[in-house]
């Protein structure tokens, strides 16, 4: 059965007032790459969302990212942000990132896990839309008992 983490604002976590939080953050980012890495066999799959996840925040979440396969870039102002996110693909799929239209909400550059990239359109669901979704196919969502029935003992507790 297939487990979707979601984080959003990546950059978040990577961020410290002072140097107390130092270690958590530490452990924080070790605990995603670990997930990263090991989740796809287990049927975890991590998609991690931000703004900005450069190598300013740390080299934790260069980590991060390098392992993460698939990637999606919406509009981006600068070409940094779009390296940042599609890292070294085809010099073609930056400039693409930086050419959608602000006028065109939810077209993305796609780079998928065999290298080659995409232009992708999502569209607008309304919260009360997937509400309703949500609350008619909510009897197929597995208790956590029944997520975690096969796991070893020690994995469970």
């Amino acid at each position: 059965m297939p487990v979707v983490v979601l984080v959003d604002e990546l950059a978040e976590l990577y961020l410290m007032a002072d140097k107390s939080e130092k270690d958590e953050i530490a452990k924080t980012s070790t605990a995603l790459l670990r997930v990263v890495q090991l989740g796809r066999a287990f049927g975890i799959y991590l998609f991690c969302c931000g703004q900005r996840i450069g190598s300013d925040l740390g080299p934790g979440v260069t980590a991060l990212r390098a392992q993460c396969s698939g990637r999606i870039c919406h509009r981006v102002n600068d070409p940094e942000a779009a390296t940042m996110t599609l890292g070294d693909l085809d010099p073609a799929a930056l400039a693409s990132a930086r050419a959608i239209p602000a006028e065109t909400p939810g077209v993305a550059i796609v780079a998928s896990q065999d290298g080659q990239w995409y232009r992708a359109r999502s569209f607008h669901v309304s919260e009360q839309t997937a509400e309703k979704a949500a609350s008619r196919h909510a009897d197929l969502t597995p208790s956590w008992t029944e997520v975690t029935a096969h796991l070893p003992e020690t994995v469970n507790a």
